[in-house]
């Protein structure tokens, strides 16, 4: 069982009241509240949720914005760990330490726990292209990854439903990322990195030029480029249960591979096993599981192997990492021309390349897949398709039997390296004509990765050495040769593009007055293109790679789009936004989505806000495109076997099954709708705090296939297969086995998630003592219900939906808190990070997911434990043109929570806890400004 520690105790009671349980780490300024990088007031300025240029008060809805000085004193250095350190941000989300995912390497930001393609990503009010690797081979996302955290000037983050402002991928909300227009002068500065455990090393080096005055010269361009490299962490380097695979000590469960068990199935080792069959290939009655020479941790105590195998840590053998090795390098440039007094034009131009590389565990010799050519299961593991040793090879110690064998080679451990590059290319023009301010202009973005893996087995190759004696296991696997390797090993690479190119124009204006104002109106319009080509892993489309499924996508489509806007101050006290777009679709047709907004103000400390808007969300390339994914499921009951033959193997819950989803052009978009209602007050001067509740529903869900209902009753689904084997002996008139169910997406189930949102800031002037900054963001969900085939689900506080994104989990609070105090040239920021703790079922009220097979007990008291960790980070300007940063992340060194359940990492979660795996980390950084 997992205790929470007294220190975290203590900071529940300083920084959590009225019930609500708070955390900290990056604070950002409520919208009303906000000031620039200089403290000066802002001027009228477009804020994310509404093309209407406005004051710095806070519109209609609820907005987060992070400033430069908000990033800097964080103390992060990415975008990634800004964004996914946002309180809104829950399940789905995806962490770039998650390396042997589909989107392996890649970080997605899922606000509202509902997945990273509800979320928009924007660069400047703009979209980009794509990771090309799916999330799950399924849902699209803008990698954070790509984007330069120098060149960023704030980031600012809408919380409610915008899809009538910025078209389809706005369900749960927009996160804007705004780059600096303008630069003058020359800045260079680097920063050194290190975690107290003397690993995972940052290193990085970033400059800007800038050249002009737009006012004077009538002309700006600058440049910047931003090179980074990290060290990988290894998780055997970090204690107690995050160093071995083995948790029991903890209240976990053992985790170790190679077991054998008392029923005689057995997992792969590094010394190798084999099993004498039968002339077909069946295990004989008596005898076993045999372990080859040179096994030296038979460890029969635990329960995993209680039939003897030779145990293997893949922790403490150096294959799982914290955080992979990568280099990026980003340049990015931006020129700006003065045309005339009302015009400019602009240019921008990105170029961004990422290179990560990942380990995994050695791969088995054998596994089960789909052979998606001829439509049908192949399994390497056992039946008619088994590897087998002949009789006579020399790792066969049987001489009248072929031998079932099972090997993992510690010398070949499963690699990937990731290399991503992304263009993005901008040009446009704006300003002001005849009343109107405009801005239009044309953008081309690319994203393409380069995949390439090694470690991994092909099948057909594999048998074929096997049988003339070429590859050997065990201990002589040692001395395969390198010919040999290349045969059943081969290099494997496999690449994804998107593209995006787009026209856009927008133009806002006021005009008539009402008796709060002037009426302010935006239209705007966009084309846009978009394509995918995901190529497939070689060999995986016919189920020749051992351990690896086919995931492939080819996919592109045409959209127009045209909006509108109003804001109508009906009184001094109230206005209303009002906010319609109509987007039509090449590949599936035409959506009106409305958005409505209100602020009223009945006294200056006071305003209540809300909105209500629908949305939608496109099918993804992967979804209505062409293309299929792999996976297996379960499924309870075979309905026509299991009445004829009353057996187990056709009546018992949990029997395995191919699933395989391909693509559907006829799929229709989701929809939805959010509501939110809030107030924002200032009840002293220099303080104020925003309360917004929030409630969004999303039908017609994407879903890939559904094997179980399938099988139960297949007339409901007229688009699906299934698969079966030949019949058994036994009921030679009868249709086989069920192998494989083939599906394409489908719309099925809804949606309904509610919180609420609580921002707080406050300032106190401490005199010739200098000035201290508060600020806490909360978010706290009360249901994230789900509703597929009639039964409805809550995941909210558990570890649930357990099938989504690395089973993250549904925290029910995330909160941040802030302090800090400025004097003169020194700044100084304590920052704390709290995620609440989430119970190990996938449902609220349901079982829990880990029980000692042996004690019939839940591990870990059925319970994640809840997370909190404080940050350091301070600044000297020691003068003019130098100034000295440094900052300690996880200051108490604390370690992340226990989880046995995610499939992310093992025995700790990283969607949630990645900081409490790399453990206290020390960064020290210069800025020299010519």
């Amino acid at each position: 069982m997992i205790r929470e520690r007294k220190l975290s105790q203590a900071l529940r009671q300083v920084f959590f009241t009225s019930g609500v349980v708070m955390g900290i780490g990056l604070m950002a300024q409520p919208v009303q509240a906000q000031e620039t990088n200089d403290d000066k007031p802002m001027g009228r300025v477009e804020i994310t949720g509404s093309n209407i240029k406005r004051t710095q008060q806070e519109g209609a809805a609820s907005t987060q914005i992070l400033t430069r000085k908000d990033i800097q004193q964080s103390g992060k250095t990415s975008v990634a760990d800004v964004v996914r350190s946002l309180s809104a941000d829950n399940n789905g989300s995806i962490s770039g330490s998650f390396t042997n995912g589909f989107a392996g390497s890649a970080s997605g930001v899922s606000l509202r726990g509902l997945s990273v393609n509800s979320t928009l990503v924007l660069i400047n009010g703009r979209r980009t292209a794509p990771y090309g690797l799916g999330d799950d081979g399924q849902r699209n996302f803008v990698d954070l990854n790509t984007i330069p955290l120098g060149a960023v000037d704030r980031i600012e983050v809408l919380k409610d439903g915008a899809s009538a402002i910025y078209g389809s991928d706005a369900i749960a909300g927009v996160v804007n990322i705004i780059l600096r227009e303008t630069y003058e002068g020359k800045t260079i500065s680097g920063s050194l990195g290190t975690s107290g455990h003397g690993d995972g090393a940052l290193r990085s080096a970033s400059g800007t030029f800038g050249f002009g005055n737009l006012e004077t010269d009538k002309y700006n361009y600058f440049f910047s480029i931003d090179a980074k490299q990290s060290d990988k962490i290894l998780q055997k380097d970090r204690p107690e249960y995050l160093g071995t695979a083995d948790a029991r000590p903890w209240g976990g469960r053992d985790q170790r591979a190679g077991a054998t068990t008392s029923s005689n199935t057995g997992g792969s080792s590094f010394v190798g096993t084999v099993r004498p069959v039968t002339a077909g290939g069946s295990t004989i009655p008596g005898r076993g599981i045999q372990n080859l020479p040179g096994c030296a941790n038979i460890d029969t105590g635990t329960s995993i192997n209680s039939g003897g195998g030779c145990l293997w840590d893949p922790i403490k053998g150096g294959y799982q990492t914290v955080q992979p090795e990568t280099q990026n390098i980003n340049l990015f440039g931006r020129g700006t021309l003065q045309i005339n007094n009302n015009m400019q034009a602009y240019t921008e131009l990105g170029l961004f390349n990422s290179q990560a590389k990942t380990i995994n565990t050695p791969s088995g010799l054998t596994s089960a897949g789909f052979d998606l050519v001829n439509n049908r299961v192949i399994n390497s593991g056992t039946g008619p398709g088994q590897l087998l040793l002949p009789i006579g090879h020399p790792d066969n110690p049987f001489p009248a039997n072929r031998a079932r064998p099972r090997w993992a080679d510690p010398d070949r451990p499963r690699t990937s390296d990731l290399d991503t590059t992304v263009t993005r290319l901008l040009v446009g023009v704006k300003g002001t004509s005849f009343g109107w301010d405009y801005d239009s202009g044309i953008l081309y973005a690319q994203s393409k990765t380069e995949r390439t893996q090694n470690g991994y087995y092909r099948a057909s190759a594999l048998q074929t050495a096997v049988n003339n004696g070429t590859f050997r296991i065990g201990q002589a696997g040692a001395f395969n040769s390198a010919d040999t390797l290349a045969l059943v090993s081969p290099e494997l690479k496999n690449w994804a593009t998107t593209k995006l190119a787009l026209w856009d124009f927008k133009g806002t204006r006021e005009f008539g007055q009402l008796p709060g104002g002037p009426i302010g109106i935006a239209v705007g319009g966009e084309l846009r293109h978009e394509s995918t080509v995901s190529e497939a892993t070689p060999y995986t489309d016919i189920n020749d790679i051992v351990g690896l499924g086919y995931a492939a996508a080819r996919s592109s489509r045409n959209i127009s789009s045209l909006y509108t806007e109003l804001a109508l101050p009906v009184l001094k006290q109230l206005e209303f936004q009002l906010a319609l777009r109509t987007d039509q679709y090449s590949d599936f047709g035409n959506s009106t989505t409305p958005k409505v907004g209100f602020k009223f103000t009945p006294i200056q400390q006071l305003a209540i806000r809300g909105t209500y808007a629908e949305g939608f969300r496109a099918p993804g390339p992967a979804e209505s495109g062409d293309s299929a994914v792999s996976a297996f499921t379960t499924f309870a009951r075979d309905p026509v076997r299991c009445p004829v033959t009353g057996l187990s193997a056709d009546c018992a819950d949990g029997k395995n099954v191919g699933a395989v989803t391909v693509g559907n052009k006829n799929l229709k978009p989701e929809k939805s709708q959010s509501y939110s209602l809030g107030f924002i007050l200032e009840p002293i001067k220099n303080t104020s705090v925003s309360v917004d509740y929030w409630r969004i529903v999303r039908k017609n869900e994407i879903t890939g296939s559904d094997a179980a209902s399938i099988i139960a009753d297949p007339s409901k689904f007229p688009d699906a297969t299934v698969v079966r084997g030949e019949a058994t002996s036994d009921f030679p008139g009868l249709a086989g086995p069920i192998l494989l169910v083939k599906a394409p997406y489908i719309n099925a189930g809804q949606t309904r998630t509610s919180g609420i949102d609580i921002d707080l800031r406050s300032r106190f002037d401490l005199n010739s003592y200098g000035r201290m900054t508060a600020g806490l963001t909360v978010s706290q969900m009360f249901e994230f219900k789900r509703t597929t085939s009639g039964v409805t689900q809550n995941f909210v506080g558990t570890h649930g939906d357990t099938n989504l994104s690395g089973n993250g989990g549904t925290p029910r609070t995330r909160a941040s808190a802030s302090l800090a105090w400025d004097r003169g040239p020194f700044n100084v920021t304590t920052s704390v990070n709290y995620v609440s703790g989430i119970e190990d079922k996938n449902e609220a009220g349901g079982e829990c997911l880990d029980v000692d097979p042996v004690s019939g007990k839940a591990l870990m008291n059925c319970r994640v434990a809840s997370f909190t960790t404080v940050d350091l980070f301070g600044r000297w300007d020691v003068s003019k043109q130098w100034q000295v940063t440094a900052a300690i992340a996880n200051i108490f060194d604390r370690l992340a929570p226990l989880d046995v359940q995610t499939y992310g990492r093992i025995n700790y979660n990283p969607s949630l806890h990645q900081s409490g795996a790399v453990g206290r980390y020390f960064t020290l950084g210069a800025r020299y400004t010519f």
